[in-house]
């Protein structure tokens, strides 16, 4: 059963607004000048080493940014470059809501659950609403369209974003992990909450809502036995780990976190036990405190990593470079090739990326498929060495070198990012997918 990633195509009108709360990269970075030309070939090069491991690549194409439709829809009006410099004089921070490419981040594309572990035999699919921060909330539209064009066959089941509870959102595969004995076999899945969304605890931004992950849970159809409710730990939280994604990951039947990952030690217990006696080759690996501090964890980005099984049924585990920055995790790595079946690593450059709070598991969206499912999917959204050149030119053409976040008032920029999404949508052969694209 293959493994494809669909990684986040970065687009023209990456910048650093520092929109993100709790986001601590984010936040450090507010205002520095962006290089949306590098940020979206390291994205390349990343996605790049899963075609070279003998996986097939697909991409997520950019949202519209600026987005104008949603500007108009509160009421600025004119040219468009009257509508962007009137949005800009109004507030900045609006403009930088309408012009993130927070897209790349795919791991908050959305939740799958492929097909043997659900109870009608589909992939179910359902696109984060991310309803918590407004900036990511408006990608829902398109991302559910997205969907319904790559995953348009038989094999599959898109369902409509989930409703938000209280201002606590969804936000897709980085909540979330499968683990199971293989690709192959019905898999255990967990659902990572910061709280409910009904608590009163107002003092940390916990994006994810129980009750919304259960509702994905229910309408996957999933084996109530084989899905866990895990919370994320408060002080993780308080730290940055916005997504559970920083402090724990899971391929196949390797789970991997930090000792402060999640609230209840009781809970997570349990969940362990019921993996150690379903998965009989199930392998935990805790990583203690003491060895590497939660400071660490979440400033590396060491379990913000990309681990898959490559063409030779080898695991393989994709890091940013800033990880060689920490004696202590390149310590950890020397004992986890040890200890388990992650005998390869990359260290891939996408500073551009981390900068805003994306380590290499941000950049992707994991689906899990038996080859009727893959060829049931749209063919047009996976890569191949001509597309990927195709892309790379588009990029080094059409991509600015430097952006400020007031730049985004820029008409010409508007220009560019719409000569880049329309030539996109040539290479990938879709047709017009775009709002403008339609005008």
């Amino acid at each position: 059963m293959p493994e494809i990633n669909f990684d986040g195509l970065i687009g023209p009108t990456h910048n650093y607004s520092g929109l993100s709360e709790g986001n601590i990269a984010s936040l450090r970075n507010f205002s520095s000048p962006s290089n949306p030309k590098k940020a979206a070939l390291q994205g390349l090069e990343k996605a790049n080493i899963l075609l070279n491991a003998g996986l097939k690549q697909g991409f997520f194409l950019p949202h519209e940014r600026p987005f104008l439709p949603g500007l108009k829809e509160l009421g600025f009006t004119g040219t468009n470059e009257e509508v962007l410099s009137s949005a800009f004089k109004f507030s900045p921070v609006l403009l930088s809501n309408f012009s993130s490419a927070s897209s790349m981040w795919a791991a908050n594309a959305a939740t799958i659950s492929p097909s043997k572990d659900t109870e009608d035999g589909k992939i179910h699919i359902t696109p984060a609403n991310l309803n918590t921060m407004f900036h990511r909330s408006i990608e829902a539209h398109f991302t559910y369209q997205q969907c319904k064009l790559i995953f348009n066959g038989a094999s599959f089941k898109v369902h409509r974003p989930a409703i938000s509870i209280s201002g606590k959102g969804d936000e897709g595969a980085a909540n979330h992990l499968r683990i199971s004995k293989s690709h192959n076999e019905k898999g255990y899945e967990i659902f990572v909450y910061g709280d409910s969304g009904f608590s009163e605890d107002k003092s940390l931004v916990k994006r994810q809502a129980l009750e919304v992950s259960k509702s994905v849970a229910y309408n996957h159809k999933l084996d109530t036995k084989k899905t866990f409710f895990l919370q994320q730990n408060s002080k993780a939280i308080e730290k940055g780990t916005f997504h559970n994604d920083i402090v724990s990951l899971s391929n196949e039947n390797i789970f991997i976190a930090h000792e402060k990952a999640f609230q209840s030690e009781d809970v997570f217990k349990k969940v362990i036990n019921n993996l150690e006696s379903g998965i009989d080759n199930f392998k935990f690996i805790e990583i203690p405190e003491s060895e590497i501090p939660l400071e660490d964890i979440i400033n590396s980005y060491l379990l913000n990593s990309q681990l898959f099984t490559n063409e030779k049924n080898e695991m393989q585990l994709i890091l940013p470079e800033e990880v060689k920055d920490f004696s202590n995790c390149m310590s950890w790595l020397d004992k986890l090739k040890q200890i388990s079946d992650v005998k390869t690593f990359n260290f891939v450059d996408i500073r551009q990326s981390m900068m805003n709070g994306g380590g290499p598991a941000c950049l992707r969206l994991k689906v899990i498929l038996n080859e009727e499912e893959q060829n049931n999917l749209n063919q047009k959204f996976l890569m191949n060495n001509k597309k990927l050149d195709s892309i790379k030119l588009l990029i080094e053409r059409e991509y600015r070198d430097v952006l400020y976040p007031d730049d985004l008032k820029d008409p010409s920029l508007l220009d560019e990012s719409r000569r880049v999404l329309d030539e996109l949508t040539q290479i990938f052969g879709i047709g017009s997918i775009y709002a403008f694209q339609k005008l």
